[in-house]
């Protein structure tokens, strides 16, 4: 996402606005309200609840009717239906300051509206902070053959919170096939014009990598997985998105579905003048199927480890296959009698998660241990590596994260306390 990194003008953005007339009927139901309660947001489990639509038509013509939108949302609907089912949604007070764009389904959006309405600070309590500043431990500097990239600054720890930042454009990631991919483009391009100045040239200055349409092409090369309702979407983050990518990383991302915030965490120490990096595909892939993976974004990755000997390569494949056939056989019945296979199947993949770099991951792999001694009744054994997946959860993938949650679940079954995290 550093790669190639060219500032467009406006003359290069291409409008197709008055090719097609746009629908503004919402879906709404004003009978119905959402149960969250912000109140105990950090140990409540969140109810897939149905909640008032966030505007329609109706609603349109009264005073601040698409609250918490600050424009009034702009959409289009198939040709078989009037009702409208992609659209483009605004607010330019979110979290106080900053501007969002969502292009979504107005289903999505009215699931919980108090996501991007301001948050209860029990919410932003929890958060330790960056340091004595807020200014990024790290600097945006040419990277030779990879364009820009982010180099740091100072001296990083492992664990500490690298870089905080919330979208500027969220989008769906499927859309309805009934909607048109001009008709799409069109809800994109008339949501982003209504975005601030300097976040249009914040999004017009990041990498391009497929052709055509510049705006399309940017959102493809740059954005991250993310969940809005726990709906999956594509969040652009403008500063994420110029940490390139490794296949063995320096720091990870974790995204939070409950504050829509992606954060940059150091995997390991840091020094000053090192650049950072991130993993765009998943850490245990094998080689030929990360490449696969990466050309999504543009790039043939040519990091350490890609750049190796086909010798080192096929070590490296070797351990992340073998990883693989041990969780299969951790998941195999016949083991239900045998804890000390277990115990032998746990030692090598731990030897495997330490020599490729996958600690990160560490988290499922130990819910998988888990499952395996509880299944054999070992419930002393299941319950200490319900607690380590836990643990390594809430790090690398966030509190709030639907697999922590799976996580606190599993404990609970083995009788563990998983408090807040």
């Amino acid at each position: 996402m550093g790669l190639f990194l060219p500032t467009r003008l406006w003359s290069c953005f291409l409008v197709i606005a008055t090719a097609i007339v746009p629908s503004t009927t919402l879906n709404t139901n004003d009978d119905l309200q959402c149960s969250w309660n912000a109140s105990n947001s950090l140990t409540s489990i969140i109810v897939e609840d149905q909640c008032t639509l966030a505007s329609s038509s109706e609603r349109a013509a009264q005073a601040n009717a698409w609250h918490p939108w600050t424009q009034k949302p702009v959409c289009v609907g198939s040709k078989t239906t009037k009702t409208s089912q992609h659209c483009a949604f605004v607010k330019e007070d979110f979290q106080g300051s900053k501007s969002l764009l969502i292009v979504t389904n107005p289903e999505v959006v009215a699931g919980d509206v108090s996501l991007v309405e301001d948050l209860d600070s029990q919410w932003t309590s929890i958060r330790p902070p960056l340091g004595p500043t807020e200014l990024p431990p790290f600097n945006v500097d040419t990277i030779p053959g990879k364009g820009l990239g982010a180099v740091a600054n100072t001296s990083i720890r492992s664990g500490d919170i690298v870089l905080r930042e919330h979208p500027v454009i969220l989008q769906l990631a499927e859309v309805s096939r009934s909607i048109g991919r001009m008709q799409a483009l069109w809800v994109l391009e008339e949501g982003f014009i209504r975005l601030p100045r300097e976040d249009q040239e914040r999004v017009f200055n990041l990498s391009r990598s497929t052709g055509g349409h510049i705006l399309e092409d940017i959102i493809r090369t740059n954005t991250f997985g993310a969940t809005l309702n726990k709906v999956a979407h594509f969040g652009l983050f403008p500063n994420v998105a110029r940490i390139n990518h490794a296949c063995k990383p320096n720091a990870i991302t974790r995204f939070s579905p409950r504050t829509l915030e992606l954060q940059v965490v150091a995997y390991k120490d840091i020094m000053p003048g090192e650049e950072l990096s991130i993993s765009y595909s998943m850490l245990n892939m094998l080689y030929q199927d990360r490449q696969q993976a990466l050309q999504e974004w543009g790039f043939n990755c040519n990091c350490a480890i890609c750049s190796s000997s086909p010798e080192v390569l096929a070590i490296s494949d070797g351990h992340r296959r073998r990883l693989q056939e041990i969780l299969s056989e951790l998941e195999d019945p016949v083991l239900a009698g045998s804890p000390s296979l277990v115990a032998e199947l746990v030692d090598e993949l731990e030897d495997v998660i330490v020599i490729e770099g996958l600690t990160a991951q560490a988290g499922e792999f130990y819910d998988v241990v888990a499952r395996a001694y509880g299944a054999m009744g070992e419930m002393g054994k299941g319950r200490m590596y319900a607690e380590l997946a836990l643990e390594k959860l809430v790090r690398f993938a966030g509190y709030d994260d639907e697999r922590t949650a799976k996580a606190r679940a599993v404990l609970l079954e083995f009788g563990g306390q998983p408090g807040t995290g």
